[in-house]
């Protein structure tokens, strides 16, 4: 085993024990040192943690759990978002104008169908978003004017 596969299995084990341990909380909610422990990711740490879970719901892992853990990552980003975001983690959005060069090899029918989640918002006028993770796991960096929200 690589120390990449190394990393990711741990990786993929703290996801579940976290998610776990959150249904056991009332609320549920991330206990202060959680919050502490989660405020301020950069977009890398961001796409890495979104990214590994999605990985584990796309493949068969109890999605209900992971996903409220997921939600409650993404309120602690909210939290730090400014007031007046257009755009902040866990908004809903739907791709439109140009598609990204990083989208190229999807199918645009889908891509044009499909309701995505703000994983990160960058100070660069980009997100980050991911798909339902039921369909896919991989998260892009697309144009913040790339994105409208969308009410589900």
């Amino acid at each position: 085993m690589t120390d990449e596969q190394t990393a990711e299995n741990v990786l993929d084990r703290l996801l579940l024990a976290f998610a776990a341990q959150l249904q056991t909380s009332e609320g549920p909610a991330l206990a202060a040192g959680a919050v502490e422990a989660l405020a301020n990711l950069s977009r890398a740490e961001a796409d890495l943690i979104f990214g590994q879970a999605g990985h584990l719901v796309h493949y068969g892992a109890d999605t209900a759990p992971l996903e409220t853990l997921l939600d409650a990552i993404s309120a602690v980003q909210r939290g730090e978002a400014p007031d007046g975001a257009v755009l902040r983690p866990g908004d809903d959005v739907r791709l439109v104008g140009e598609l990204p060069e990083s989208l190229v090899g999807y199918d645009e029918t889908w891509l044009r169908s499909t309701v995505f989640v703000v994983r990160y918002v960058g100070r660069d006028a980009t997100v980050d978003v991911q798909s339902d993770l039921t369909e896919d796991y991989v998260i892009t960096t697309v144009p913040a004017a790339g994105v409208t929200p969308w009410r589900r």
